[in-house]
């Protein structure tokens, strides 16, 4: 009878791939690996210093504080607008009409609450705290000194007022795996928020208090970037470029203090001879005041006069030192750091950079396209965690002080409208534009939302320009061109 063989495997005979390699080198490589849970990677402790570092960094590091500002100012712009559409197709013109002169009274009286609070400043305020900080709190709150009949107001609070103290690394969970808290943010049983454990003073204050207050759910907006499942808190979204940040501007204060010394320094004295340090004069000579004149030895100093010349002593040579800093990589080597910090939101170099001299029409349409992406779907989730949640509050109360404005049978649909990305060649989207409208492969109202503005507005506008060029006898531009296009299409023929 013949007898079976076990073999017994080792990891290292099962890893196949490079990337779970076990050999020493592979190890001190992946040493800073882990198994942690999302959570528990970003405990509170972890979660802090990250936040500090990449403050302490965006406040001297001209490149990441530049980047912070421009994706706050391309995400949000000059804000959002509210726009009301009347989703109703078998409304008669004349209801239609009626119908759209309510919609557009809602929406001024939603300009008007959101410039009272300063909306969109908040709002820029936030991007940029969510990229740097990872998260941003907003309590909603009744403030009096709101210049408009809806008195709810909008604070910011910055990551460390919401926490559980020093209770925070220490989770308690549900029967059904669901944490109970985590570093003040309450959860049912279900995953869904509950309350807030904010500080009543930011700890980081000089006389910061300790003690603690809850706020529900619905009272609190929580803006965060998370980016792994089952994490609760957010992580800040240039983290992974805060080291290369920093390798950027030690290296530019490295070259810096290079030049600087080899500017501090005039000349340079060199001998062949090896002096003896116990030989003071060879030749006995004295100077004016009848002391020996000492030799040259090395680590002297010799100070020069302006505009003279200096007599060396014999075997002795001078010249001046090579400024070898900046290097001719110097400007590749940062360039390459810079492009691989703002690779982590999407921001194509030149942004980043603030220079588009290397850049042709192409390439810098086609590295736009992925930064415009980022910034719509960024702007999406602004939609579904904070406006759309303002909107519903405000409509309450503004429903109560205007019914007439309110028709329970209107399907209203809302939606918002955001600045427009400027073209790099206005012609060419211009005629593409005209394209799109001529063949019906778009609609005004869509071309118009692309650029953040109402097309209704425009067509008004329009409209009232016309009547007035009838008026005192101007030709309008659209019909001279619509005609000039016309005589040369029979000229041709």
């Amino acid at each position: 009878m013949m007898k079976r063989r076990t073999r017994v495997f080792k990891l290292n005979d099962l890893a196949k791939f490079d990337a779970a390699n076990m050999s020493p080198e592979a190890r001190r490589h992946w040493a800073g690996a882990d198994n942690l849970s999302a959570d528990a990677a970003l405990q509170p402790g972890i979660r802090r210093l990250i936040v500090s570092r990449n403050r302490f960094e965006a406040t001297n590091n001209g490149y990441m504080g530049g980047i912070l500002e421009t994706l706050a100012d391309d995400t949000i712009g000059t804000g959002p607008r509210l726009q009301l559409q009347n989703d109703d197709p078998e409304q008669d013109l004349d209801t239609d009409t009626l119908n759209d002169a309510k919609l557009r009274r809602r929406e001024r009286r939603f300009r008007k609450y959101t410039k009272a609070i300063h909306l969109a400043g908040k709002l820029r305020l936030a991007r940029l705290s969510k990229a740097r900080d990872g998260e941003v709190f907003f309590q909603k709150v009744i403030n009096p000194g709101v210049r408009n009949e809806c008195k709810i107001d909008l604070i910011l609070f910055e990551t460390e007022q919401v926490s559980s103290g020093l209770c925070g690394e220490n989770q308690s969970y549900y029967d059904n795996g669901i944490p109970k808290e985590v570093d003040g943010v309450i959860y049912d049983r279900y995953g869904n928020p509950e309350q807030y454990r904010f500080y009543r003073v930011h700890p980081g204050a000089l006389n910061g208090a300790t003690d603690s207050y809850l706020l529900p759910a619905a009272a609190v907006i929580h803006y965060a970037h998370i980016r792994r499942p089952g994490q609760h808190r957010g992580l800040p979204e240039l983290t992974a470029g805060l080291t290369v940040f920093n390798d950027l501007r030690r290296y530019g204060n490295s070259v810096l203090a290079a030049a600087e010394t080899a500017a501090v320094i005039s000349f340079l004295l060199e001998t062949d001879v090896i002096p003896d340090p116990d030989e003071v004069n060879l030749d006995g000579e004295l100077d004016d005041e009848g002391k020996k004149i000492k030799q040259l030895n090395f680590t002297d100093i010799v100070p020069m006069a302006k505009n003279a010349g200096v007599a060396l002593p014999e075997g002795w040579k001078g010249h001046q030192l090579k400024a070898e800093q900046p290097t001719s990589t110097y400007c590749a080597f940062s360039d390459a750091k810079l492009n691989e910090a703002a690779r982590a939101i999407s921001m194509p170099f030149n942004v980043a950079k603030g220079n588009s001299s290397t850049y042709n029409y192409a390439s810098g349409r086609l590295d736009h396209q992925v930064y415009h992406r980022k910034i719509q779907i960024e702007r999406q989730n602004i939609e579904e965690m904070i406006l759309d949640d303002i909107y519903e509050q405000w409509e309450k109360y503004d429903q109560a002080f205007h019914r007439e404005d309110y028709d329970d049978a209107l399907e209203v649909n809302h939606v918002w409208m955001w600045d427009g990305f400027e073209h790099a060649d206005p012609a060419k989207e211009a005629n593409a534009q005209a394209t799109r409208l001529t063949n019906g492969t778009t609609t005004l109202a869509e071309e118009c939302a692309a650029q953040g503005r109402d097309y209704e507005q425009i067509l008004r506008q329009r409209g009232r320009e016309k009547r007035l060029m009838q008026k005192y006898g101007i030709d309008d531009p659209e019909q001279s061109g619509i005609k000039k296009g016309v005589i040369e299409n029979e000229e041709n023929e």
